[in-house]
Parts: structure tokens; sequence; C-alpha cells
């Protein structure tokens, strides 16, 4: 994997660019309680599972297989309100992950740098303008829009040139990439997914990072070759 090659840089937000997994994973938690607590914990491990799902996927599948409801729109009108407003709060005030700003500086300048998130995109938009991150990235993209709907238009639009990275931090990110046929970095520090040793084990081709401090620091030590991993 030459580093110096792509010519696009695709990222997740949480668990990549902001340590906010927990802090979704404890908003989720606290719209669904209501419902009860088993339930809310049913829900919890669905979405630990699946990481890099937009929110409105996942309050579906509550309604539909958890809570087996049919007529939920308003309820599901109602909690999507009730976390974005939890989270817009939280996420303001979320870390960015170690070597964040290293390895954007140490992206070659003709690359495009491009977030692409299961969070909900003018969320994700107005919180990097706030953070004063948003200058950083060419692009900022999310949901309702789900990843493969996102890459999928942006491809068709030029917005995206080859070769490709994406770094995500979860099992649908790594999906998300091979279907597309783009280099795929695993981010293991703040991720949520479970059993990523194992995952990755099987895939030893798949390079696995701490943080985004190990790949600023190979490109930077790298010179021509950007050699990792």
């Amino acid at each position: 994997m030459n580093m110096h090659e792509f010519r696009t840089w695709i990222f997740d937000c949480d668990g990549v660019i902001l340590d906010s997994n927990n802090l979704k994973t404890d908003a989720f938690f606290e719209v669904v309680l209501p419902y009860g607590k088993e339930h809310a914990e049913k829900f919890i491990d669905y979405h630990k599972r699946m990481g890099g799902v937009s929110r409105y996927e996942k309050f579906r599948y509550f309604f539909e297989e958890i809570v087996k409801k049919q007529d939920y729109e308003n309820e599901l009108i109602s909690v999507l309100d009730a976390y974005s407003a939890i989270v817009r709060a939280k996420m303001i005030d979320s870390d960015e992950t170690e070597g964040m700003r290293d390895l954007l500086a140490a992206i070659p300048k003709n690359s495009k740098k491009i977030v692409v998130s299961g969070g909900d995109e003018n969320e994700l938009r107005e919180v990097f303008r706030i953070k004063g991150i948003d200058q950083l990235f060419d692009e900022i993209f999310g949901s309702p829009r789900d990843k493969r709907g996102i890459i999928r238009d942006a491809l068709e639009r030029n917005m995206i040139q080859r070769p490709v990275v994406f770094i995500g931090d979860s099992r649908f990110d790594y999906a998300v990439a091979d279907e597309f046929g783009f280099d795929f970095v695993f981010m293991s520090e703040y991720s949520e997914f479970p059993e990523w040793k194992d995952f990755f084990f099987h895939k030893p081709e798949i390079p696995v990072i701490n943080s985004l401090s190990d790949m600023a620091e190979t490109i930077r030590n790298s010179g021509t070759s950007g050699d990792f991993l």
C-alpha cells in the first residue's frame, strides 16, 4: 500500500475523526430506554454490530424488529429529534482522535480528503464548522443517504478519483470499501466493533492501525515510497 499514490482519502467520522462512538451509544440507549431496558440493551447490541450504519436505518430496525411495531412513523420522528439534540451538543464537545490533524497535514496536497459518515449530514457539517475543522476536508457527507449511496453518487460526479483509501472503524466500513474496490485501513483505538481482532486476523492484507498518528508518522518517514505495512 503506497500512501503517496492515493488521489482520494475517505474518512469515517465517529471513531476516526472524532472520539464520538461512546457518546452516540449512550444517546441511543437514552432515547429508547422508555421502551424498556431489555429492548434498549438489545438495540445497543445491534447498534455496535452495525457500526457505520445510519441512525435512520437503526431506529427503523428498533421499531420493526425489536419493538415489533408497524405504525411507528410519529415515534420515529420523536426519537430522531431527541437523539439529534443529545448528539449535537455532545459532539461539539468531543475530542479529535489522536493524530487526526497530523495525518491531514501529511497527506499530499493534491489528494482529496472526504468524510463519509453514518451521522446526519447537516448535523455533521454544523458540528465540524463549530469545531473549526470543516476546512480541513474537501467534502463532508452523511445520512440520510447511506455510505454506499454517498460513494456511488460521488463517483458518478467525479468527486472521488481512484486510487482511493477508506479509513474506518467498523465491519460495515470494510464492506463498503471492498464493494467499491477501495483500499481499506481499519482503525482500532476508538472502535466499538467487538470482534475486530478475529475478523481482521483472517484478512491479513488489511492494515490495522491504532490511531491516525501511525499513518501520519509513516508518511513523514517514508519519503517518496509511502509503503505502509
